[in-house]
């Protein structure tokens, strides 16, 4: 059985004399319920729930000498310092997974002359994320076999109104895509059968609209400049598994792109 071991921003806690002992790490994060106690009223009126940040804690076991054991000790408070902000943590037996978390709580060391210490993290966003984005890439653009890497039909050629096509979400969790449209257009519109997001006006040939849907952003931008008023202020979600795209619009000549990390529950 392989042993357990965990990344750090790309350094395994194994090489520099910490194995990972015990990982405390819920399925799910807790959820917060919204809900409201009226008077002389039995019950309570529930207005659905939220999930909250994720906590999971960490503890290594110090493998490396007597001498050389307080210098791992401050290894480990160099790694997890709240300074150094966000940290992307992956464990070996759950490849190609980011864990995206923060430093909260204490260092804390067992008793006297234990090797064990733990270590409490937080993840703001509760949902670990695939390794490489959807974009698309070839091999030889800084990429690999072997680095995460995975090919995807998120790229497509749309070059008459009314064609359609089909995304696939792999994640187990919604996501907001940056929607990438390049070419030329005029009164462009993209439907997944519920929402359509239209963008008014016409573009060229070497004109980049880039919509990000995620929904702490919900921006558009032509060319790197705001065009925001150009959309209907829609942004499509992604829900896991396949979702068809309708585009219309007049003279219609573009590649769309949907960038994005799968989402997962765990």
């Amino acid at each position: 059985m392989t042993k357990p071991d965990v990344n750090v921003n790309g350094i395994w806690m194994s090489t520099v004399g910490a194995a990972l002992y015990e990982r405390r790490l819920p399925v799910l994060p807790d959820v917060e319920d919204n809900t409201l106690k009226l008077a002389d009223r039995d019950g309570v009126l529930d207005f659905g729930g939220t999930y909250g940040p994720r906590t999971m804690t960490l503890t290594f076991e110090i493998t490396s000498s007597a001498e050389e054991f307080n210098a791992t000790v401050a290894n480990l408070a160099r790694t997890f310092n709240a300074r150094r902000g966000e940290l992307a943590l992956e464990f070996n037996d759950m490849p190609d997974k980011k864990w995206r978390c923060v430093y909260a709580g204490t260092l804390a060391l067992g008793a006297t002359g234990s090797r064990l210490i733990d270590v409490q993290l937080r993840m703001n966003d509760p949902w670990p994320t695939s390794a490489q984005t959807t974009e698309l890439r070839e091999y030889g653009q800084g990429l690999s076999v072997g680095e995460g890497y995975f090919y995807t039909d998120h790229s497509y050629e749309v070059t008459a109104s009314g064609q359609s096509f089909v995304v696939n979400n792999a994640g187990s969790n919604d996501v907001g895509p940056l929607i990438r449209i390049t070419g030329a257009f005029t009164n462009l519109s993209l439907s997944d059968g519920f929402d359509t997001l239209t963008l008014t006006g016409s573009t060229g040939v070497n004109d980049v609209i880039e919509i990000d849907c995620a929904t702490d952003k919900q921006t558009v931008k032509k060319n790197g400049a705001n065009a925001y008023a150009m959309s209907n202020r829609v942004f499509p979600m992604l829900l896991p598994g396949d979702t068809t795209f309708t585009v219309t619009g007049a003279a219609v000549n573009v590649r769309i792109e949907f960038i994005y990390r799968y989402k997962y529950l765990y």
